[in-house]
């Protein structure tokens, strides 16, 4: 491999890798909003369990009492 090739070699991974990054931290910055609309039956439960384990970070939890 010459010294050109293994330049451009490493000089395109370090862009992958900071492509990457910067992905990741424009995914993750903005919480995303759940809407959960519940008849308060077992399978409501256990997707509200799941939700509550889940990273608060990635999500906003706000609690409405709208109903139709």
């Amino acid at each position: 491999m010459t010294p050109l090739r293994r330049t451009a070699t490493a000089v395109l991974l370090l862009l992958v890798a900071v492509a990457a990054t910067v992905l990741a931290v424009a995914t993750a910055a903005a919480p995303r909003r759940i809407l959960v609309d519940t008849d308060m039956d077992t399978d409501d439960l256990f997707a509200l369990l799941y939700l509550l384990k889940q990273n608060r970070s990635e999500f906003e939890l706000k609690m409405s009492k709208d109903s139709m």
